[in-house]
């Protein structure tokens, strides 16, 4: 029945007429409604794009620039929603930036260094079609300094780091090429290598000299600088900063104050004597020191006596142990009163030395006159 009633339908004109013109009405609708989607306006407000300056290809060769920090210039877009949408993409991906090429006026071109500013204009950021880009004004000024490039021999010195004293060092090449902002090199006085860290030492047996291989710096003042070439082979000798000093026989003073009623003695000479251990820097000669017993302060009686030892060490020395040693000693009294004597070792008197007794002279008999003389 409805197979019938469709094929009797169809070839009438008047509902054929009809079925085309909504067919006709539909379309243009679906075409009204892309044009209207197609002129709907979205925008994005306040994005960071990165800014780059770069010099201009002839002049890449013969100066540098810095810019302070990462510039950043902040805009805003409007434009079609189909277009914005594909804006948004290429933010997300870092695909938007301003690339702007700087070249140096012909007055400017023998100066050692100056600063200038560059300008962001809408034109220099990178947009989809369609799309419309407004630049923050305080954010379109990139502030810069040209350095003019220059060549310089310069003595190279080597850094180190680490607990050793480093001596007769060789370097090799001892000077390099030094390519860099003129006014840096002008004041440069030599460049460093890397700091090369010495961490095993030789011991007192082994070989002290060392030989191996550094690397150059490649800033100086903060500035990039391109060095030729990037390594040295240096060799120096390696000592321990410190070393542990063993003396032997260092006489053992007393340190006594003024009008001191007792005799200090040793029982014998070898109670005289002590052996110290020290550490120190390294040096080829023992340092010399001041080993003395304090009698100024303190209740001494007569016989043995016992005392801490004082020492007077060089700059930058210490006892190994850290305690000083106990020293027995013997305190006399003086059967005379003598007149104390500085010791120039000290800072204070010495002990007095005792005046030794004077032997007594006989006095002759008197001379008697003898009767059986003639």
């Amino acid at each position: 029945m409805s197979q019938y009633w469709l094929q009797s339908w169809w070839p009438t004109p008047y509902y054929r007429h009809v079925a085309l013109e909504g067919l006709i009405a539909l379309c243009l609708a679906f075409i009204v409604w892309l044009y209207l989607h197609s002129r709907a306006r979205e925008n994005i407000d306040q994005v960071q794009i990165p800014v780059q300056v770069q010099l201009a290809a002839g002049h890449r060769d013969q100066y540098a620039l810095e810019i302070p920090g990462t510039p950043r210039v902040t805009a805003s877009f409007f434009g079609s929603t189909s277009r914005i949408r594909e804006l948004r993409r290429k933010l997300q991906r870092g695909q938007v930036k301003v690339t702007i090429d700087y070249a140096i006026a012909d007055g400017r071109q023998q100066d050692a260094s100056f600063s200038d500013v560059v300008r962001v204009e809408p034109g220099h950021v990178v947009v989809p079609p369609g799309v419309t880009a407004e630049l923050v004004e305080a954010t379109r000024a990139i502030p810069l300094t040209v350095h003019r490039l220059s060549e310089r021999s310069l003595p190279v010195k080597l850094e180190y780091t680490g607990e050793a004293r480093i001596t007769q060092i060789k370097i090799e090449p001892a000077s390099v090429l030094v390519r860099g902002p003129k006014g840096v090199l002008d004041r440069a006085v030599a460049i460093t290598t890397q700091p090369y860290a010495f961490t095993v030492l030789p011991d007192e047996n082994g070989d002290p000299v060392v030989k191996d291989q550094a690397t150059l710096v490649n800033e100086l003042e903060g500035h990039a600088v391109q060095v030729t070439p990037p390594h040295v082979v240096f060799r120096c000798k390696v000592t321990p900063k410190k070393r542990l000093y063993e003396l032997r026989d260092v006489a053992v003073h007393f340190l006594c104050p003024a009008q001191f009623p007792w005799r200090p003695r040793f029982a014998d000479e070898r109670q005289g004597k002590v052996a110290l251990r020290l550490i120190g820097p390294t040096g080829d000669e023992p340092p010399p020191v001041l080993a003395y017993i304090d009698l100024t302060k303190g209740t001494f009686g007569r016989g043995r006596n016992l005392e801490p030892l004082r020492l007077q060490l060089p700059k930058d020395f210490q006892l190994a142990d850290n305690t000083p040693p106990l020293v027995a000693f013997q305190l006399e009294e003086l059967e005379r009163v003598a007149a104390t004597e500085v010791d120039p070792k000290l800072t204070k008197p010495a002990p007095p030395k005792p005046i030794p007794p004077q032997p007594v002279q006989p006095e002759p008999a008197p001379r008697t006159s003898d009767a059986s003389a003639p």
